[in-house]
C-alpha cells in the first residue's frame, strides 16, 4: 500500500459539526432552567433579555470555532510518518513516527452511534504527557499532548484508517536510533 492517504480520502464528516452542536444545545436546555431557578431578584422579563442573547452568542461562537477547527485540521498517512497540521491562529505541524504509537482505538459516544460516526484516537510516547491524561470534556479534532483525535469519521472509515496505521506500525518499527536513548 504505497502513497499518502489524507483527509480527502477519509474525511471528517460535516455531520460531526451538527452532532457537536446538538450536544451543546442539549446541555444548554438543561443549564438554562437551572439558571432560571437560581435567579435572585431578577424579574422574569429581564432574565429572558439577559439569557437568550447570551445563549445565542455562545452557540454561534462555538459553531464558528468548531468549523474553523475542522477546516484547519489536516492529516496524512505517509510511509514513515503520520503527519498532522492544525491551527486557527497558530499553525502547528507534527510528524509522528509509527514506531512511537502506543495506543490506537476507535470510540463512539451516544450521538456518534445515532449518527453512524466514530472517533479514531492515537496516543504516542512523545511530548512527555505521562501515563495520566485528563479526560476531555468534548472531543475536538486535532492533537494535544500525546493524543491525536480524528472524530466524525464514518465507522467503516475509522476501521480502515486504524487498519492502515496498524499495518504501517508493523512495517516501520522504532529503531534504537529513534528512541532517544
Amino acid at each position: 500500500m504505497g502513497g499518502s492517504i489524507t483527509e480527502k480520502d477519509y474525511p471528517v464528516q460535516r455531520l460531526w459539526i451538527a452532532k457537536s452542536m446538538i450536544g451543546e444545545l442539549l446541555g444548554l436546555v438543561i443549564l438554562v432552567p437551572l439558571f432560571w431557578l437560581a435567579r435572585v431578584d431578577i424579574s422574569k422579563d429581564s432574565a429572558i433579555s439577559i439569557y437568550i442573547p447570551l445563549i445565542i452568542i455562545f452557540t454561534i461562537s462555538h459553531l464558528v470555532v468548531i468549523i474553523l477547527l475542522r477546516v484547519t485540521f489536516h492529516y496524512s498517512i505517509e510511509q514513515q510518518f503520520l503527519t498532522l497540521r492544525q491551527g486557527i491562529l497558530s499553525k502547528q505541524q507534527r510528524h509522528i513516527p509509527y514506531g512511537v504509537i502506543q495506543n490506537l482505538f476507535i470510540t463512539q459516544d451516544l450521538f456518534d452511534r445515532i449518527f453512524g460516526l466514530a472517533s479514531l484516537t492515537i496516543e504516542n510516547a512523545s511530548q512527555g504527557a505521562g501515563a495520566f491524561t485528563a479526560p476531555q470534556q468534548m472531543e475536538l479534532v486535532g492533537f494535544s499532548g500525546n493524543r491525536v483525535s480524528v472524530p466524525g469519521l464514518t465507522k467503516s472509515n475509522a476501521e480502515i484508517l486504524k487498519g492502515i496505521i496498524l499495518q504501517r506500525m508493523k512495517e516501520n518499527p522504532i529503531e534504537d536510533s529513534q528512541s532517544g536513548l
